[in-house]
């Protein structure tokens, strides 16, 4: 089947294979999980109902929320749905307390299938998570895929969503990669306002230059210096992510953070 046939790509970053060595894409990963969990947990943003469209074969944000932490230090619920088999539903005791709070979903076709999941929940969701997901589509299959979400969230509710910058290569498992200016637009056409833009990693050449024609003269050095020494013990993979969240023009992959209007 040629790239331009498929409809879904339904490739997982496996922890098993990925956490084994020192890989920015999956490094990548991890800071947002990271992101997400503490945005979700904090204050006055924090989000009592969350729901992720593409959770992964290894629901990693699943487990990171689920973390036996206290009533207070995890959302009310989560939902987490995948085109995938999810092999820790079976692993999962069901009937627990934990269980009916936090949901596992797999064999779901969110494009397809999301008005089952309004059906059954209402336009309840203050978080919708999409990370490194709408890139494994055909652009209608996109913009469905957005609508759903629009559609699940309630009113004032966010989206965090991450995914490749299109720069005149895509990978091979990515059927539709889009530009900064694209996938800001898109989300805009389906209803959400951007908050704000991260970088979440670039190449060190890429980075370099953005310090360069970022920051100020008298920063650049001081900045160029830190950096420099870091690369001394750190490989480019783990540098790739330094400083990437202030650079995002200048980063391979993006992270929004956005609104319903």
């Amino acid at each position: 089947m040629t790239d331009d046939q498929r409809e879904f790509d339904t490739t997982a970053l496996k922890s098993s294979s990925f956490a084994l060595r020192i890989h920015r894409d999956y490094l990548a990963h991890v800071f947002r999980w990271g992101w997400a969990s503490r945005y979700i947990n904090q204050g006055d943003t924090a989000a009592h109902r969350v729901i992720e469209a593409g959770c992964g074969a290894d629901a990693p944000l699943y487990h990171a929320l689920n973390r036996p932490r206290g009533a207070d230090g995890r959302p009310d619920f989560y939902v987490g749905v995948d085109l995938n088999t999810i092999p820790s539903i079976a692993r999962r005791k069901t009937g627990t307390k934990t269980e009916q709070r936090f949901v596992l979903k797999e064999r779901f076709n969110f494009v397809t299938q999301w008005p089952e999941l309004l059906e059954e929940y209402g336009a309840t969701f203050d978080m919708a998570v999409s990370f490194e997901v709408i890139e494994h589509m055909t652009e209608s299959h996109g913009d469905e895929y957005l609508r759903g979400i629009h559609a699940l969230l309630a009113p004032g509710g966010r989206l965090m969503i991450s995914t490749p910058v299109f720069n005149g290569r895509a990978a091979n498992n990515h059927i539709r990669e889009y530009t900064i200016t694209e996938l800001q637009d898109k989300l805009e056409k389906n209803g959400f306002s951007v908050i704000d833009r991260y970088g979440t990693f670039g190449s060190y050449p890429e980075i370099k230059r953005g310090i360069r024609e970022t920051f100020s003269s008298d920063k650049t050095d001081a900045i160029m210096d830190i950096y420099t020494r870091l690369r001394s013990f750190y490989s480019d993979d783990v540098l790739a992510c330094f400083l990437a969240p202030a650079l995002p023009d200048y980063s391979r992959n993006n992270a929004w953070l956005a609104v319903k209007e």
